[in-house]
Formats: C-alpha cells, structure tokens, sequence
C-alpha cells in the first residue's frame, strides 16, 4: 500500500516538476519601439538580449540606422515580427529602412549562423537595402530561417556582383521562403536574381510569393543556380531580365507547381529560362509573357530536361521563335516533354506554339507531346535543323502527323484574344486579353469566374477534345462521368476535367462497374478497367 502511494507521489511530483520546467522555458516577448518607451528602441539590441523561445515584436514605425539594419539573429531560435504580421497595413507600417547607398552598404538582415526554421522573421517591410549580395535578406553557410509574410521592395545590387537584391540563398542555406510580396527589387547593371537568388544553397522552399517588378541581367523575379529549390503558389508578374529569363532562370533541378507567370519580359525566355537539369512543372500558367527574341513562355537549351504537366500557354509572343516554347540544343541534346498541355493565341513570327532548332546542326533537341491542344490560329509548329518532335494524341490547329492527333475547333469556354489597341499595324501596342480554357461540355464544365465560380455549367456544345486523350493514360481525379479516357489539355487529369456527354442526360445514379460513366455496363467498360488493370499511379 505505502509502496504504491510512493509511486504515485512520484509521478505527481515528475508532473508538477515537466508543468513547472515548461513554464520557466517558455519565451519572453520582448518590445522594440522608435519613439515610445518599450525595452530595447533598436531590433539589435532586443535579438542581444533574446534567448531561444523568446519573441521580438517590433511596432509600428520606421526603424533605421545602426541596430536597425544588418540585423543579425546569430544563429537564435527567435521570432522577430510585428505587432500583426497578418495584416496588410501593420506590415507596410513596420518598415526597416536600410537606407544603403554606392558609398556605404547595408541589408535588411543577415542569417548565417546555422538559424533553423525557428528563426522565424515575419510581418516588417524592408527597403533600400544595397549590397553585392542580398541587399534585402542574405541566407548563407546553412542557414535555414523562417522568412514569411513581409514586404520586400526597392532593394538594389547596384554592380555586377552575386545577385539576389531581395533575397540571397547561398552555400546551403534552405530558408523557407512563404507568403512575402517581393517586388520592385534590382540588380544594377548586372548580376541575377532581382526578387531571389539561390546559388549552391541547399533545397529552398519558396511557397505562396508574389514575386513582381524585380529586374536583373538574368532571372528577373528568381535566379536559380546549382541547387534544387521547391517553387509552388507563386506570381511571378511583370518581372524584367535584360537578358535571360524575365519571371525565373534555372541552372539546377527545381520542382514548381501551381505558378503563374504573367506579363514577365526578356530577351530570351520571358516567363522562364532553362538550362542544363532536369525540371518538372506541374499546373502553370504562363499569361501574356513577352521575349524580345525567342521564348515567349520558355527558353530551354544546353542538356535541358523539361518536362510540363497540366501546363497552360496563352497570349505569350517572341519576335523571333516560338511563341510560347523555344527548343534549342546547343552543347548537348535537351528533351521537352509536354503532357495535358494547352496552347492559344501564342505568336511568334516562327512557331507559334513551338520551336525547335539545333546549334550549327549538331546538337538537335527532342520534343515530345501527348494529350495535347495548340491552337494559336496555324502555324503551330517550327522544325529547323532536323530536331525530333514526336505528338501524339492532341488537337493541332493546321494538323500534325502522329497517331490519334486532330484538328478541330477545341471549343475553349471563353477563348482569350489579342486587343489590337486601334492600330492594328502596330504590334508594339498589342496587349492580350486572357480568356478561360476549360473545355465546353453538354454534361458539365467547372466555371472559375465568378459570379458561379466554383460550380459547373452546361454547355450546348461538347468539345471534341473530352475523352480523345491516350488511352492508356490514366485519367486521375477526372470528376464522373468522365468516360474512362483522358481529356486533352489543360485541365485533363485534373478536378475540374469537363465531364463526358452520351447524347442524352447525365446518369443520376452510379452504376457499379460503370466505368466510362454512360449508364450501361458493356465491352467497354471491361476493357478501359483491363488496359488499367494492376497500374499504380499513386504519386
């Protein structure tokens, strides 16, 4: 009896002692403020006296000066933010004025004692930085903070140097990189990466940013080199390389998913360049982008290996080559591979759509696509110099030789077009007009504009494009009756796939074993379920 009292004693007292240690270990929250009285009136002297846990709050107000840029955590687990970094004007209001000039340069902040993702930097505004490296953030030597909901803008790299005016990720650095506005930042006149430069960092993750108004020699919104970063739910806009790459240039492995590149300009790849590794991109939209030369959308060169998914090309123009994708092998032979893909209203004086070349007849690049619709209005597709373009399975405006390819009016929802300003002998002042390209459907068509977005709609017409994907593709989250074949385009494979029409009204119940969704369970059913028989598509 005693014996089990003492035991019990014991884990009373252990309790008390864990509750006990967790509460001396929680952080401090310590205040900085300009001109109020709080603890510490500079950033620096508050992260000095910060342990592991505690948390800076900075408010409202313009900081500058010593102690208030080149702000190091030296290597804390802190959190550094405003008063509320989920409000728009409380972030725009916590402004760190680095006012860096030619003469004396000085950043926002500089993590480079190994800071883990508990180093969390949140919710300020970051200006005038100006340095040879990540004149708003530099990451470097493995440091891997917290960068998250803050304003970064008017930074400069003012000379040809490493780059990264917004932020620089260098040397294993892996900061997670989520939910800033990084804007109207630039390297002058050289160097890259005017929103972002990651240069043999580690595996960055660059997630939900709007990156826009940033310029650099190349990779205008993100400069990529030696290093497989994670880009997915970003905006790249309106972003400038006087060379290469307006909205991204890619020297490594990235992964990006769920981007947007739109209005971006260069003289080679206005939306992105891409060279020598291996990239996916899955579910992006390049809208609008304009290359001086070659690229509306996409340069790929030099050993590239690209492949895109679910990808949707519209409204982007090259003076030379390519519309949207530009192929060129230069030292090696670089492979495009494009599935789900869609294109419209793309210009370019040759290949609409594509184009493919070779350096000095040597190196041909290799391009293929399947499930597929290029309608820029003809033209689609330029060959030079003997390079492999192998399609398949798609809709070709003008046609294309390859078995199960078409053309025929795809019958987009809303097709976009090119606004011709009143001078229609003036493509300088051209602009284009974005429509919606999900494929009209008498059984369903998901509509995203509002006022019904997020709901489907019944067509009068059924796109020829709905069910004449290739057949052993498997047809992924394709809503039902999706008639057991993939869509082309865009939007096959996907959710919002239109749906499939037999001629009469969609079937109200499920039948099981239906597997084209017709209401009749027959040889076809049996034999879509037999070419898929025992192939796991599980990502």
């Amino acid at each position: 009896m005693s014996g089990n009292v003492s035991v019990k004693n014991s884990v009373a007292t252990l309790a008390f002692l864990v509750v006990l240690g967790g509460t001396v270990a929680a952080g401090r929250t310590i205040y900085v403020d300009d001109d109020e009285p709080a603890e510490f009136d500079n950033i620096q002297a508050a992260i000095d006296d910060a342990n592991d846990g505690d948390i800076v709050i900075v408010k409202p107000g313009v900081y500058t000066g010593d102690g208030n840029r080149d702000i190091d955590f030296k290597g804390k687990a802190i959190t550094v933010r405003s008063t509320d970094p989920n409000d728009i004007d409380t972030v725009a209001s916590t402004i760190i004025d680095c006012n860096g000039t030619e003469e004396e340069s000085h950043r926002g902040f500089y993590f480079h004692s190994n800071e883990s993702r508990n180093s969390v930097l949140e919710g300020l505004t970051i200006i005038n930085g100006v340095d040879g490296t990540g004149a708003g953030i530099l990451c470097i030597s493995g440091a891997s903070p917290t960068i998250r909901n803050n304003i970064i803008r008017n930074n400069r790299i003012l000379y040809d140097c490493d780059g990264g005016a917004g932020i620089a990720c260098f040397y294993g650095a892996s900061p997670l990189i989520q939910n800033n506005e990084i804007r109207d930042n630039h390297c002058e006149p050289g160097g890259g990466g005017g929103g972002i430069r990651c240069y043999e960092a580690g595996s960055p993750v660059i997630k939900n940013n709007t990156i826009s108004r940033n310029s650099a020699s190349q990779g205008g919104g993100i400069c990529v080199d030696f290093c497989s970063p994670t880009i997915s739910d970003c905006t790249f806009h309106a972003n400038i390389a006087t060379g290469m790459g307006g909205g991204i240039l890619i020297h490594g492995d990235p992964t990006i998913a769920n981007c947007t590149f739109s209005a971006n300009s260069a003289d080679q790849g206005a939306g992105m360049y891409h060279y020598r590794g291996n990239t996916v991109l899955a579910n992006c939209s390049f809208i609008g982008n304009c290359a001086k030369y070659s690229g509306g959308a996409i340069y790929s060169t030099r050993d590239s290996h690209l492949t895109l998914r679910s990808c949707l090309f519209a409204g982007n123009r090259a003076g030379n080559m390519g519309g949207a994708i530009y192929s060129h092998g230069y030292s090696d032979t670089g492979e495009s591979i494009l599935i789900n893909c869609t294109f419209a209203g793309n210009l370019a004086p040759n290949g609409n759509a594509l184009a493919c070349d070779s350096h000095l007849q040597m190196y041909p690049s290799i391009l293929v696509a399947a499930n597929t619709i290029l309608w820029d209005g003809g033209a689609e597709i330029w060959n030079n110099d003997g390079s492999t373009i192998t399609i398949k399975h798609s809709d070709i405006n003008g046609g294309w030789p390859g078995g199960g390819n078409v053309d025929t009016d795809p019958c987009f929802a809303d097709p976009g077009h090119w606004d011709r300003n009143g001078t229609p002998n003036d493509a300088n002042d051209d602009f284009w007009v974005d429509g919606d390209y999900h494929l009209k459907s008498q059984a369903g068509r998901w509509d995203p504009n509002p006022p019904s977005a997020g709901t489907w709609l019944q067509d009068d017409v059924t796109s020829p494009c709905i069910d004449a994907g290739d057949m052993s593709t498997p047809i992924g989250y394709e809503p039902f009756p999706n008639g057991g074949v993939i869509n082309m385009g865009a939007y096959g494979d996907t959710a919002e796939a239109s749906k499939s029409y037999f001629g009469e009204p969609v079937c109200e119940t499920i039948v099981a074993g239906d597997i084209n969704g017709d209401c009749e369970l027959d040889w076809r059913d049996f034999s879509l379920m037999a070419l898929h028989w025992l192939t796991d598509n599980r990502p």
